[in-house]
């Protein structure tokens, strides 16, 4: 019962929750300078990164990266603060991130994905574009909607101990609240950050002197590839699929 009385709650908040204003179409935001805060916000990202992941030596690829991150930020005339792109290898992990600071990772299985540098630019350009838009940077309602959904997950583990569950049922319980109220309500703002991304992106690259066509095909090579189709459970996923981008 109390479950359900804190799913109100954040169901609640998030129905007057504010939200950040959309990028207009077509504009490509320009980056304000980059904190101390935030470069330091990355740098323990990376630190926590490279406990689980080697970093790449490989010059080619980094120098492949880098080229087109820097390639693109010149385009959005975002030279002005550093930008720190890394290499982490692990063939079977096929991703990219971003987060404060301006720090971009890269997978070496998403290296070996891509056909062309042309997708690669696609997947760079999206997540500088969450950058730009400022996506790394929680507003207070976001966090407020993060602790809260913690809270309802520490209530959900409660509940089910307390009914003389396996402390293991317990543990599962408590994480799939969490999952499902953060799909409730973190999500949907997500979703709209990930396709506003992909927005950003595409004029990047055509201000990059990259052909935008190339994210088109991209995606429509991703509808029909197993390794590349966003999960089937899209609900509880911030990544909208390659159907809904195509749309």
């Amino acid at each position: 019962m109390r479950l359900v009385g804190v799913s109100f709650l954040l169901i609640l908040l998030c129905s007057c929750a504010a939200h950040r204003a959309p990028v207009p179409v077509g504009e490509v935001p320009l980056q304000h300078q980059v904190s101390q805060e935030d470069e330091q916000y990355g740098h323990e990202v990376l630190n926590m990164l490279t406990q689980d992941f080697a970093l790449d030596r490989d010059d080619r690829r980094i120098n492949r990266v880098r080229d087109l991150v820097d390639k693109l930020t010149t385009a959005a005339n975002a030279g002005g603060n550093p930008w720190h792109v890394y290499v982490l290898v692990d063939d079977d992990f096929k991703n990219a991130a971003a987060t404060r600071g301006n720090y971009i990772f890269v997978w070496t299985g998403l290296l070996r994905m891509v056909s062309s540098d042309g997708e690669l630019a696609t997947i760079l350009a999206h997540e500088i574009g969450h950058l730009l838009a400022g996506h790394t940077q929680p507003t207070p309602q976001e966090e407020v909607n993060e602790l809260l959904s913690g809270i309802a997950g520490s209530i959900a583990g409660q509940v089910v101990a307390a009914q003389g569950q396996h402390p293991f049922v317990a543990d599962l319980a408590e994480m799939l609240a969490r999952e499902l109220l953060s799909a409730i309500i973190v999500n949907p703002g997500s979703q709209r950050n990930e396709l506003e991304a992909d927005q950003i992106g595409i004029f990047l690259m055509a201000d990059a002197g990259i052909d935008p066509n190339n994210a088109i095909s991209f995606w429509e090579r991703a509808r029909s590839d197993p390794e590349l189709s966003g999960s089937g459970l899209q609900f509880l996923s911030s990544h909208p699929d390659s159907e809904e981008r195509l749309r």
